[in-house]
C-alpha cells in the first residue's frame, strides 16, 4: 500500500480548507478526493532489481544475473 502524500500548502486542519462546509457536512470533496492529495506514481521495475551483485556493491556494467542464469547458478 502506498503512502498518502499531500501538497505542502495543505492547511493543518481541514476546517481551514476552501472545500470545508461545516462540522456536520464536512468536506464537500471527500477524504479520498482531497484537493491537496498528490498521486505518486509507482516506481517502474528495474531490470537490475534483485541482482545478486548490486545488493552489496554498485553496478559493474554488465548483467550478473543474466550471466549466472546462463551458467546455471541460482
Amino acid at each position: 500500500m502506498s503512502k498518502i502524500v499531500y501538497s505542502p500548502d495543505k492547511p493543518n486542519d481541514c476546517r481551514y480548507c476552501h472545500f470545508w462546509k461545516n462540522n456536520k457536512t464536512g468536506c464537500c470533496l471527500g477524504e479520498e478526493n482531497c484537493y491537496y492529495l498528490i498521486s505518486v506514481s509507482p516506481k517502474p521495475k528495474s531490470e537490475c532489481e534483485g541482482c545478486p551483485y548490486g545488493r552489496d556493491h554498485p553496478c559493474i556494467g554488465w548483467c550478473t544475473r543474466k550471466i549466472m542464469k546462463e551458467v546455471g547458478v541460482r
